[in-house]
C-alpha cells in the first residue's frame, strides 16, 4: 500500500480531510521513531509488537 491509498483509509476511517489524515500519520511514525531509538519497543494493536534493531557487533 502507498502513502496516498493509506491517508485515504485514514481519512475514510476517521472521517478526516486527508490533511489531517497526513498529520496524523506522521505523528504516529515519528512516536514510533522515537520510542525505537530510545530504545523501548512499540505496541500497535493489531499490527503486534515493534522492537528496536539490535546493533550488530564488530
Amino acid at each position: 500500500m502507498k502513502t496516498p491509498e493509506l491517508l485515504a483509509r485514514i481519512a475514510a476511517a476517521t472521517g478526516r480531510p486527508p490533511a489531517v489524515a497526513a498529520d496524523q500519520l506522521d505523528q504516529l511514525v515519528t512516536r514510533l521513531v522515537t520510542k525505537l531509538r530510545k530504545g523501548k519497543q512499540v505496541k500497535v494493536p493489531g499490527l503486534g509488537i515493534i522492537r528496536p534493531a539490535r546493533e550488530e557487533s564488530k
